[in-house]
């Protein structure tokens, strides 16, 4: 029997890419941010909002997920309306579309995509690809050899690393 490889299953973006972009100074200046909640306010430009959502990836050859934790920017209706609910009853079913705000590793066409955000009262909004790649990955799900392939792709391979260390 093969031992599946220990591989990541959780990634999260720590801001939306147009925040993180800046140096620490103008982030400080033009953003505001936690872990749930993102806004930004670019000189000269409306003011733009984002949520945390989680974005999963059925595993085909296991009963699990491999989780992207995405930044989504939304109107700041919903936004703002989502503030005003997180982690109470009324948060419960709120749905609403946004556009991914980060790019993700192996789907580039992923940054700028369409996304239906659904909220609950016990945990992160849920976020659907309507379109791209990331759609595709979420109806056909990940392989094991396609699983190994991001890993590869996010962490580089371990086996080269360790080759190194040995001719060191």
């Amino acid at each position: 029997m093969s031992e599946t490889p220990d591989l990541c299953r959780d990634i999260q973006m720590k801001l939306p890419d147009a925040l993180w972009a800046l140096d620490e100074w103008s982030r400080y200046r033009s953003g505001k941010f936690c872990r749930d909640f993102a806004t930004f306010e670019p000189e000269g430009e409306a003011r733009r909002t984002y949520l945390f959502a989680v974005l999963d990836v059925p595993l085909v050859e296991e009963s699990d997920v491999f989780t992207w934790g995405i930044w989504v920017e939304v109107s700041p209706e919903d936004h703002n309306l989502y503030l005003d609910r997180i982690q109470t009853p009324d948060a419960e079913g709120l749905v609403f579309e946004g556009r991914i705000a980060n790019e993700i590793p192996g789907a580039e066409d992923a940054l700028g995509s369409r996304v239906r955000v659904r909220c609950f009262a016990d945990r992160r909004p849920a976020a659907e690809a309507l379109e791209g790649s990331i759609l595709e990955a979420q109806r056909k799900g990940l392989t094991l050899a396609e699983h190994e392939a991001l890993d590869r792709l996010l962490f580089g391979d371990d086996e080269e690393e360790d080759e190194d260390e040995v001719e060191a």
